[in-house]
């Protein structure tokens, strides 16, 4: 009997866990797509699968300062809430996000009656050049994202759905959103890709290279 009153328990507390989770979605469709920005300019739709697509990412902060600290690095006061979604394939869905219409945000409050909690957001998107989870993207970033694969990340200020009175899901790219009290992303996200940046003291010794010629030239 305990046994079962145990699990019980538990069972019971996951429930209201999850509960207290704040309900959001980072699905992308329609006139608003994601979009990559190669190093020559060429434009076009973010699709594919595997090491070949792309992936995404929601952070969250509760304060203003987030909105200025790179979301990249994951640390500082953004959050991962854990939602995490995946590019549309081809033909209409193609630079779409697939994430889930209603999906609980660790550690975002739900609200109460009515919304509340808003919390500042991004979306961080990124190839599968960098692993195809957060986890292995935060790996790839600590040894620095190698040159042609791409990033991009686009802020927001939200607030989620759930709660008391099962208030719907809210979708981050929403303008205005339920209620009117939400700011949605205004607009789709941009991968750009990751070029090659020299290194200093490769730059000192093309600059050392440079001004050698000049003497040269100087001395004919």
């Amino acid at each position: 009997m305990k046994k079962i009153l145990l699990i019980a328990s538990v069972v019971a507390l996951g429930a209201m866990v999850s509960q207290a989770q704040g309900l959001v979605s980072i699905n992308l469709g329609g006139g608003n797509l994601v979009s990559t920005n190669s190093a020559l300019g060429a434009i076009g739709k973010a699709l594919g699968s595997g090491t070949t697509g792309f992936y995404y990412e929601l952070l969250y902060s509760t304060s203003s300062q987030g909105a200025t600290t790179s979301a990249s690095t994951g640390v500082g006061s953004w959050v991962d809430s854990g939602v995490f979604g995946t590019s549309g394939a081809t033909g209409l869905h193609a630079g779409w996000i697939t994430s889930g219409t209603s999906v609980a945000a660790t550690g975002w409050t739900a609200p109460g009656a009515t919304y509340d909690n808003t919390r500042f957001t991004e979306v961080i998107g990124w190839s599968g050049d960098y692993g195809t989870t957060y986890a292995a993207f935060l790996t790839s970033l600590q040894g620095g994202l190698a040159a042609g694969g791409y990033f991009g990340a686009e802020l927001g200020q939200n607030v989620a759905g759930g709660g008391t009175t099962s208030l719907p899901a809210v979708n981050m790219w929403g303008n205005g959103g339920p209620g009117g009290t939400s700011d949605g992303f205004l607009s789709g996200l941009v991968l750009n890709q990751v070029v090659a940046v020299p290194e200093p003291a490769t730059m000192v010794l093309a600059g050392l290279g440079g001004l050698s010629l000049l003497a040269l030239r100087r001395k004919k």
